[in-house]
């Protein structure tokens, strides 16, 4: 990973003001309303209770949206109140920092859920309908529980039970006008997901050409360091055992979670200056 991309992500979780969060989620099985890994199991029991399904992709140590989510609602009396007897909740995370948040039989299936389901950026939520394949929606990050679950009902609208229920309550030349509407979504909905998919397959070569470039940058920077004479050599390793162990005590301390005041911002930009620096001047070499 490059130094910027580290010091953005560590710059996220300071400003988030809660350090890197530790998933609640449950490893294994699912009960409606409390957050798992599970998804099999959560499409179990959302067949059997018919109750949709909440996909939550997260971040769940870096992502400051993600965080805030987590505090501005998911932590609250109302959206538990309200997700035991309405919501299966399932947790596909992605963390940076702390790998073991996640257990290795759920990272390759995560990484296909989310280019199955074209995420874009955390957090996303994808729900479900109680067959746990037809989406119903997309949803993004809210300030409050009472936001959330409003745009969350307006999406369940579109669910199989609730849309027949809503036809039978109409007259017949309005449900056949009603069905014809729907057939045209669903058109327009094939559509976009044929788009996305094409968009999903550019990113992944982008993604890929990335991983690759940065991986020959340092090969061409480990090469220039081969050339140079023994005391330049010398200079150049202590420079980044120096680099190395100031990046260690960055993520120590972001670790424990600082509260985000301005003596503490402080203190992380000045560590962010001596980085950068110490990283300038390894590039010189």
């Amino acid at each position: 990973m490059r130094l910027n991309t580290i010091l953005l992500t560590l710059g996220m979780a300071l400003a988030a003001g809660t350090g890197f969060a530790e998933s609640k989620a449950q490893i294994d099985g699912a009960e409606a309303g409390k957050w798992t890994m599970d998804l099999d199991a959560a499409k179990k029991t959302a067949a059997e209770k018919k109750l949709p399904i909440l996909l939550n992709f997260t971040g769940s140590d870096w992502c400051g949206y993600c965080q805030q989510m987590e505090s501005n609602v998911f932590v609250k009396a109302e959206w538990q109140e309200y997700a035991k007897d309405n919501l299966m909740l399932v947790m596909i995370d992605f963390p940076r920092m702390d790998k073991s948040l996640v257990p290795e039989k759920y990272v390759a299936r995560n990484e296909e859920l989310a280019t199955k389901f074209g995420v874009q950026g955390f957090p996303t939520f994808v729900v479900l309908d109680s067959d746990g394949e037809s989406v119903l929606g997309q949803l993004s990050s809210s300030d409050s529980v009472d936001a959330f679950t409003s745009e969350l009902k307006t999406t369940l609208r579109n669910s199989a039970a609730e849309r027949e229920k809503y036809i039978a309550s109409l007259k017949p030349e309005a449900q056949a006008q009603f069905k014809e509407l729907n057939g045209k979504l669903e058109a327009k909905r094939d559509e976009l997901e044929k788009a996305q998919e094409l968009m999903i397959s550019t990113q992944e070569r982008m993604g890929t050409l990335s991983e690759e470039i940065g991986q020959l940058e340092e090969d061409v920077r480990a090469f220039r360091i081969a050339q140079l004479d023994e005391e330049s050599q010398k200079k150049y390793a202590e420079i980044k055992a120096q680099f190395d162990t100031k990046l260690d005590e960055l993520k120590k301390w972001i670790g424990t979670e600082p509260e985000p005041t301005e003596e503490n911002m402080k203190k992380f930009q000045d560590a962010q200056a001596e980085l950068q620096k110490l990283d300038a001047e390894m590039n010189a070499f």
